[in-house]
């Protein structure tokens, strides 16, 4: 294979990554804009896995980390939202 065209199918790859997609051998020959043979993109594929990073994706962060005075005031409108739906679904019982 030609390294030119190896260098142009790992590009490819790194496209795609970046796009939120997993190279595939039948993406890179799709995509590529000349005729790719299976073995070359496995090859290919092999070159850009063995240069990516960790693909390890970034976690949401902690709800741990809030404010304490945050979460008194979400409990507190949260804890009358709820006598409020009590106070509602007793009057609707009350009804039937």
């Amino acid at each position: 294979m030609n390294n030119d065209n190896l260098n142009r199918l790992i590009l490819l790859c790194q496209q795609m990554y970046q796009e939120g997609k997993s190279p595939s051998v039948g993406m890179l020959r799709s995509k590529a804009p000349f005729k790719v043979s299976v073995t070359e993109a496995i090859e290919a594929i092999k070159r850009f896995n063995a240069n990516q990073p960790s693909t390890a994706k970034p976690t949401a962060p902690s709800t741990n980390s809030a404010p304490a005075e945050n979460l008194e005031s979400r409990v507190t409108n949260l804890e009358k939202e709820v006598a409020e739906l009590k106070l509602a679904l007793h009057k609707l019982l009350q009804t039937m």
